[in-house]
């Protein structure tokens, strides 16, 4: 009896530290292999300027006031910076990482207290294969935070809802009304809407109004504001509350005027097939699920979980803003209703019987290899540089799909999981590896501002004629005046500053005979067009090399 005991304990904590791998390889994977993007670099640049000024308050980028997001991305990466001495590729991504893994590691944890071991291991190994996960915990961007602190708001407030014990129930709410303050703090207000509107559905739906006074709404309340407001009410004081920055980041943006171009009403219908990648099959799967009386005591969790992703995906459809990774929030809801789908399929057979899962996974299997092996020959004619490439994922493809089919039908369900969450992880290690490098549109210029690093000496300034990249900025390594007026660029210039025009500024200084041309550089982003890159402007310094290419 002790030794079954000890077994099962054994096995528990293997498949918990197997889940946290997994979780792990994917989240931190190569974090540092892609140049910063100008997105990521708003996050790199204003943590570093952060860090050189002392003011962790007021932020600015590039020597300007940035407020119109909040802070807690700059906090984390400038706090990281601390640690590693330097605000790089790997330091900016990093926060992302971290919060990738705590979020697989949430599902783990509460879905384990909902439904058991084994739909939490199955749910949180999905979310952290797919496509949401891996391209979100590899970005400088604050849409992992978001989602981490969406996601524990949502798992603490439905397990401090179906709590036992009043006790529970306080640290439950104590962690939701945390978590909500925190995700503001990373990307505010996104989360009143994200959060809010599907809980008020989800009690109104299930007549909850009884259990809101136990849902601490008081003391709540009071962390939450606590968390979220000092920092926008000191930058309120710092501007004499002239706050159209915000109207326009918020208001606008909600109503579809922030930026230029609509998006069609069904925009994020393919959005979340993508991101839910490669669990694609199972995504309709699941929003039809939870309405099967069949699945007893976890159709009220599988309910819960459609509330959280349909409702949000209504709010996002109705939303003029649209862009597809506001969709990402939503993504560990899907996950998770995929996971208690998998394990019924795989191990109960419940809901779907034995012949239904293994008809499903046979029916997959000629398409994705005919697809794999499809790709490999377009890949071998388009992009010969990526044949090997494509090849290896062919065969880890065919390998792991084969492997999954044989150890399901001999019926080792445990073995045929294992195969396949392996197979996807080493599929995405192998394609993150080579193909990455190949697509990064953003090394040219960071190469290019490096070269300007080492021209421009520190005590000399370099300006910019009417606007500079952010990835500029952060490879760059120091702040690069924007000067809007031709007049006050000339000035500058006469004084012996560095000019430098970037992009599609580049062709007026370049015409202009009264600047001396130091470095110039062009870049090729397709075979038969050519767009301009950069061109370094000084009175006196040397040539490095005229012409085309010129780095």
């Amino acid at each position: 009896m002790k030794n079954n005991k000890r077994n099962n304990k054994r096995t528990k904590s293997l498949i918990i530290y197997g889940v946290l791998l997994l979780s792990a390889v994917s989240a931190f994977w190569m974090l540092s292999i892609k140049t910063l993007d100008t997105h990521e670099c708003f996050v790199s640049v204003t943590a570093r300027e952060m860090l050189q000024s002392g003011d962790w308050v007021m932020p600015t980028c590039n020597g300007e006031l940035r407020i119109n997001k909040t802070p807690l991305s700059y906090w984390l990466v400038a706090c990281f910076s601390k640690i590693t001495g330097q605000v790089d590729e790997f330091t900016a991504r990093l926060p992302s990482a971290v919060f990738a893994f705590l979020s697989a590691a949430a599902i783990l944890y509460f879905v384990n207290g909902w439904l058991g071991l084994r739909a939490a291991a199955l749910s949180a190994a999905v979310w952290a294969t797919s496509l949401s996960y891996i391209r979100c915990s590899h970005t400088a961007r604050p849409d992992m935070a978001l989602t981490f602190f969406v996601e524990l708001c949502f798992l603490s407030f439905y397990s401090a809802i179906t709590a036992g014990s009043r006790k529970k129930q306080v640290v439950y709410m104590l962690i939701f009304w945390t978590s909500f303050g925190l995700a503001n703090l990373a990307k505010g207000p996104a989360p009143l809407p994200y959060v809010l509107v599907p809980l008020l559905f989800y009690i109104a739906v299930f007549r909850q109004w009884g259990k809101v006074p136990k849902l601490l709404p008081v003391i709540g309340t009071i962390i939450f504001l606590l968390i979220m407001l000092p920092w926008p009410l000191a930058i309120a004081r710092q501007v004499h509350w002239d706050l159209h920055v915000w109207k326009r980041e918020f208001v606008d943006r909600l109503a579809g005027d922030y930026v230029t171009g609509r998006y069609p009403v069904y925009f994020y219908l393919p959005m979340m097939f993508k991101y839910v990648a490669p669990w694609v099959i199972f995504l309709p799967m699941a929003l039809a699920a939870p309405f099967y009386r069949i699945w007893n005591r976890k159709q009220p969790t599988m309910q819960f979980l459609w509330l959280w992703f349909v409702v949000d995906m209504v709010f996002l459809t109705i939303d003029g803003g649209k862009r597809q990774h506001y969709i990402v929030p939503l993504m560990p809801a899907m996950a998770i209703l995929i996971g208690i789908l998998l394990e019924d399929m795989v191990f109960v057979q419940k809901a779907y019987s034995r012949n239904f899962a293994k008809n499903t996974l046979k029916g997959h299997i000629i398409p994705i290899i005919a697809v794999m092996l499809g790709a490999a020959i377009y890949v071998s004619i388009t992009k010969p540089k990526l044949l090997v490439t494509m090849v290896l994922l062919s065969v880890v493809t065919i390998i792991a799909v084969l492997l999954v089919t044989v150890l399901f039908v001999k019926n080792k369900p445990v073995f045929a999981c294992l195969s396949g969450f392996i197979g996807i992880t080493v599929w995405f290690m192998v394609a993150y590896s080579a193909i990455v490098p190949l697509s990064d549109r953003d090394r040219p210029l960071r190469d290019f501002a490096e070269k300007l690093a080492r021209t421009v000496p520190q005590s000399e300034k370099l300006v910019a004629y009417k606007e500079v990249s952010s990835t500029f900025v952060q490879y760059f390594g120091r702040v690069v005046p924007e000067i809007k007026d031709k007049s006050a660029l000339y000035n500058q210039y006469e004084q012996g500053d560095w000019v430098v025009g970037i992009s599609s500024y580049m062709n007026e200084l370049v015409q202009d005979n009264r600047l001396r041309q130091v470095c110039y550089w062009e870049r090729d982003r397709h075979k038969e067009k050519k767009y301009p890159g950069g061109v370094l402007f000084h009175k006196s310094a040397p040539l490095i090399q005229e012409g085309k290419n010129g780095l």
